[in-house]
């Protein structure tokens, strides 16, 4: 469903009880000041979740938001773990005002549920079947070459095959093994806001019979421009409200374009099922029986290449050598030419899991969990 999100709301639709805290300058320059009001130490611990705070004073304007960042799970449970769905909204507007209050922030449910989102981010906890760990399929879709498939600027493979994280100033891509990172502190983990109840999860889940292994995908929509691009691609209004995004049918339909486009439909030939060499070129033959026995090898070699250590990721600094960018942008069509000849019905078993998974999106639930 969706995880962090930031809000804006007028300065002008909330009252402060300043006897409870107060605005804290942050940074000042000609132009602006910025404040911030955060949690205190006392509040943390309540053992309760808080969002974070941001006000703008400029200096040629009267108009002034406070933008206001938050994890919406964790509002209610404590945790990214347990997932949202649609009937949750008004428990989660009910929370979030009550923190609010704590906080010394008075604001009424009709503007938080109307307030205007600035980013957001959409997120699916995957659990895996059949013995597949999430290491495993994280190193495998890191063969696959993600910096021209979606126009991101970097990719990194961090923290020894627990994540991906391809991005751009206005989006991200992030898979990642989430137990794992339940477990790591905060400079190494992806998620670098957890509560102590969320840490706390990781014995209980390594404790079960047989260890969970949950892969995690994350889909950043870090600017309004971006983000208002992605859902008017899908038929949604542009600049929505939070009750608006607290859509569990959005959330699917982002993450599974994402995981379509990004991983899966360019790049199906790397995760077709482990046959012989012999057997694919018979495969691609009975596929396509115009194909020229010297094409046929060529398309099989690609094949291999891809498939082999880094994929088409090293297979490009390889080729890119000894060519320009449109020899390489004809080589990737010809390995989706390739990929499609040769995994008609034969997927891996770990990317038909992930096809169910977000076609299903049944909201990933705690064993015996009681709401904070």
């Amino acid at each position: 469903m969706i995880d962090t999100i930031c809000l804006l709301i007028p300065k002008g639709y909330m009252t402060y009880l300043s006897e409870i805290a107060s605005w804290e300058m942050y940074s000042k320059t000609d132009q602006y000041e910025k404040y911030v009001r955060n949690p205190s130490k006392a509040q943390k611990e309540t053992g309760k979740y808080f969002p974070r705070l941001t006000g703008y004073k400029r200096k040629f304007s009267q108009e002034a938001n406070v933008r206001m960042e938050f994890s919406v799970p964790k509002l209610l449970y404590l945790n990214n773990l347990e997932e949202m769905e649609d009937k949750d909204f008004p428990e989660v507007i009910e929370a979030l005002q009550d923190r609010l209050k704590t906080m010394g922030v008075i604001v009424t449910k009709l503007v938080l549920e109307n307030a205007s989102v600035s980013s957001i981010h959409f997120s699916k906890n995957i659990v895996l079947q059949d013995g597949y760990t999430a290491n495993h399929l994280i190193s495998e879709m890191n063969k696959v070459d993600l910096r021209k498939s979606f126009d991101f600027a970097k990719t990194r493979f961090m923290n020894d095959g627990q994540s991906l994280y391809a991005h751009t100033t206005s989006h991200q891509m992030v898979i990642y093994d989430k137990v794992s990172d339940l477990n790591k502190d905060k400079k190494r983990a992806i998620d670098k806001d957890q509560t102590l109840y969320q840490r706390s999860l990781f014995a209980e889940l390594i404790k079960e019979d047989e260890q969970q292994e949950i892969i995690r995908f994350e889909i950043r929509l870090s600017q309004k421009q971006k983000m208002n691009k992605v859902l008017e691609g899908f038929g949604y209004q542009k600049n929505p409200t939070f009750r608006q995004v607290f859509n569990t049918e959005m959330s699917k339909k982002v993450v599974t374009d994402y995981w379509k486009k990004l991983i899966k439909e360019r790049n199906l030939g790397l995760f077709s099922l482990s046959v012989s060499i012999k057997d694919i070129l018979q495969t691609l033959f009975l596929a396509n029986k115009k194909l020229k026995p010297k094409q046929a090898i060529y398309l099989l070699g690609l094949f291999m290449l891809a498939k082999d250590e880094n994929g088409m990721r090293q297979l490009r600094t390889i080729v890119s050598k000894r060519s320009h960018d449109r020899t390489w942008y004809r080589i990737v069509k010809d390995m989706q030419e390739a990929s499609e000849l040769i995994t008609k019905n034969k997927l891996r078993d770990w990317v038909t899991q992930i096809d169910k998974a977000l076609e299903d999106y049944k909201p990933y639930k705690i064993k015996n969990y009681e709401k904070q």
